[in-house]
């Protein structure tokens, strides 16, 4: 997988049913992001569409130029985890690492 600096992550259902209302599960997913890498506190937002199949959608503020390849890594893996009845969609530029990030790894 290409490391992406994602600014959004798409939720849709797999199959025919839609997605169940997600409020009270991404409120929470958002507090075990934040622990994990509270940098990001207060820069993600959520949205649910009302009607059928109620797409999820995770994105950054304006503010937020977009989640570095770990965090969104760590954040797709828990959205998958929160949703195993869909599909999880990173989007984002890809992540080009600079000479001085690989030398330090």
């Amino acid at each position: 997988m290409t490391p992406l600096k994602v600014v959004t992550f798409w939720v849709r259902p797999l199959g025919e049913e839609p997605l169940p209302e997600a409020r009270t599960r991404l409120e929470a997913l958002l507090a075990v992001f934040y622990a994990a890498f509270p940098e990001y506190a207060g820069t993600l937002a959520f949205s649910q569409s009302p009607r059928p199949p109620r797409y999820v959608f995770v994105y950054v503020n304006q503010g937020c130029a977009g989640l570095f390849p770990a965090a969104g890594q760590f954040l797709q893996g828990r959205l998958q985890q929160a949703f195993p009845q869909g599909e999880v969609r990173p989007y984002g530029r890809v992540w080009q690492e600079t000479p001085t990030e690989s030398a330090q790894s």
